[in-house]
């Protein structure tokens, strides 16, 4: 049973790697098929052809990141390197919380400086090298800073939750477990924008002006209440375009990045709002929500069946069952049930944008939304010409140049 452990988590590694590897490739090579004619003029020539080397580059990198990450967990698996960490986390603390969170730590450490690394890459080798990053090393750093507090705080409390649930309740565990889950899902739908972004970025609201009138004129006009539009400083880190909309009820708000509202014209900046808006007419929020507490629940039973058994621990060389260490297997296993489900969540979100431009060919213009999907996909170096497995795996959005057909 030991080695069958064994050969099914090697096994799953390797699978995900080439899985994600020939559909990179298959989308890598369709960059030159023939551009769809909605969009043949997103691109200047000159344009085109930066776009060609900004996707070759990031292809590259891509294959590096995910040989990389392959050979490091096969490396940790052989190494006895989790060995090595259960010994010094029982060194320090004889204590069953703090001695798993300590575990967990250490693998966290060496994950957290690897991602450093090739976050470092992305950002100052290929994304200023084609004039996307705008970060200096100064906010890099803070914000990876920010980033590791956040997750120690938030994680090891999450964790320890985890853990005090699973000592103390026995078979009820999953139902435990999932309410709380479900309880910090909610509230961070809530405060995501209002507690989280400005740690990393500064929001104001959108200065009165005829944008603003324009805005709230078309929210009059489909019976929407605009309780907060905020304008992020995203140009601090990227030139790259966007908008969000996070909360519901009395919470919900708009969030523009301010590298929107300089490259569009304000009936585009509208039609854009508008999409967001159908997104909440349609209550794709409030499906979204339930969609995830409904995978929730698939996640914690798995979890459930991983925290108690000890042949996964034992499987790679411990005596007895290793929390931690068996918590790491489950985030493995757990990959090729998050590509399946994904594939319906994916399709699901792609329908759910279709709905949100109907909603503003409906009640706006689908010619002025039609023009910022093109500057959005012009300004961010959009594919146009994916490979459809590509899509119906990864892509959340359908492509441009099929929302451009629907909306005409």
């Amino acid at each position: 049973m030991e080695v069958i452990i064994q050969i099914l988590v090697y096994g799953i590694l390797i699978f995900l790697f080439v899985f994600e590897l020939v559909l990179s490739i298959l989308n890598y090579k369709n960059r030159n098929a023939k551009i769809p004619e909605s969009v043949i003029d997103v691109y200047e020539e000159e344009e085109y052809k930066k776009y060609q080397a900004y996707t070759m580059a990031n292809f590259k990198f891509s294959l590096f990141v995910k040989g990389f990450d392959l050979l490091l967990i096969i490396i940790l698996l052989v190494s006895g390197f989790f060995h090595w960490i259960h010994k010094i986390a029982h060194q320090i603390s004889d204590n069953y919380y703090l001695s798993v969170l300590l575990f967990l730590f250490f693998y966290f450490l060496l994950s957290f400086i690897s991602g450093l690394v090739i976050s470092y890459i992305k950002t100052f080798k290929i994304e200023e090298s084609y004039g996307f990053n705008k970060m200096t090393l100064r906010t890099f750093i803070l914000d990876k800073i920010k980033s590791l507090i956040l997750t120690l705080v938030l994680g090891s409390a999450l964790l320890y939750g985890l853990l005090a649930i699973h000592q103390n309740t026995g078979s009820m565990f999953f139902v435990y477990s999932w309410i709380g889950l479900t309880i910090i899902i909610v509230l961070m739908n809530l405060i995501y924008t209002s507690l989280i972004v400005p740690i990393f970025n500064k929001l104001k609201p959108l200065e009165d002006g005829s944008l603003k009138d324009k805005i709230e004129t078309f929210a009059q006009s489909v019976g929407y209440q605009i309780d907060k539009i905020s304008v992020m400083d995203a140009s601090r880190r990227s030139s790259k375009l966007n908008a969000f909309f996070s909360g519901f009820g009395k919470s919900k708000r708009i969030v523009l990045f301010d590298t929107l509202i300089d490259k569009m014209t304000e009936d585009q900046i509208v039609a854009v709002l508008a999409h967001e808006i159908g997104h909440n007419k349609h209550k794709h929020i409030i499906f979204n929500l339930f969609q995830t507490v409904l995978m929730l629940s698939i996640y914690i039973l798995v979890l459930s069946l991983f925290l108690n058994q000890a042949i996964f621990s034992q499987a790679f060389g411990f005596e007895n069952i290793n929390l931690g260490f068996n918590l790491i297997l489950y985030v493995i296993i757990l990959s090729p049930i998050l590509s399946l489900i994904s594939i319906f969540t994916a399709f699901i979100s792609r329908k759910f944008e279709y709905q949100a431009d109907a909603f503003v060919k409906n009640n706006g213009s689908s010619e002025d939304l039609i023009q910022a999907l093109k500057v959005l996909a012009r300004e961010n170096y959009s594919n146009l010409t994916p490979h459809p497995y590509y899509v119906k795996i990864f892509y959340s959005h359908p492509p441009i140049a099929n929302r451009i057909d629907a909306l005409k």
